[in-house]
């Protein structure tokens, strides 16, 4: 009997410590588990952007590419659905307009003596603008007024687009067009961060030149 008086149960101070250290093991998981879902809602977001940006761009790419493709070997006459503008010009160019944040290309791919047809694309417009109610982002990428690119921002200067000529010298913001033959493509894209601890936004850069065929 006397063995067993000496059995007793944990004193209250001992329950208090093993409650605290039970509480700073279990802050600590927390803490670990939430920066780790955190990350893992970045990349998500991030990795998702990326690829649509890279598609958009790699349409870009590709128009620009065929600017000044004519499949008769000349520039064909314009008419009043591919001169937008309405200015003096009496055949289509390859670099209609260029801008720091706009260019306008044409072609006729399929040679059939204008640069008007929509199937295929013959007559893009690309410009940096403002967001739509579909197309969110402090800044947008359009295509002909359709949104390419979403949450898009420019990396330097506000410019989108930088032009060069053949000795590869920039030609500034409002480029002589028949002096262009590269254009380099410089943007980023930028979601909210999900993590509300860090606020801000993830950004990523994309970039690519392209020179001219013609």
């Amino acid at each position: 009997m006397a063995r067993l008086a000496n059995i007793r149960g944990a004193t209250l101070v001992e329950s208090l410590v093993s409650l605290l250290l039970g509480m700073v093991m279990i802050t600590g998981l927390y803490g670990f588990y939430r920066s780790e879902l955190f990350h893992h809602l970045s990349q998500e977001a991030k990795t998702a952007t990326l690829e649509d940006a890279r598609g958009g761009l790699d349409v870009m790419v590709r128009d620009l590419k065929n600017a000044g493709s004519w499949g008769t070997g000349t520039a064909p006459p314009e008419s009043g659905s591919d001169d937008p503008d309405g200015d003096a010009d009496f055949i289509c160019n390859r670099v209609y307009a260029a801008t720091a944040t706009m260019i306008h290309v044409q072609m006729d791919l399929n040679g059939n003596g204008n640069c008007a047809d929509t199937e295929p694309r013959e007559n893009i417009r690309y410009e940096l603008t403002g967001p739509t109610s579909t197309c969110p982002g402090a800044k947008i990428i359009r295509r002909n007024g359709d949104c390419l690119i979403a949450n898009a921002a420019t990396v330097s200067d506000g410019k989108l687009f930088r032009y060069y000529d053949s000795a590869g010298a920039e030609l500034g913001d409002t480029p002589a067009r028949q002096a262009i033959k590269r254009v380099r493509i410089a943007f980023a894209v930028q979601l909210k961060d999900p993590d509300p601890a860090r606020g801000g936004n993830i950004r990523s850069t994309l970039s690519t030149s392209v020179e001219f065929r013609n």
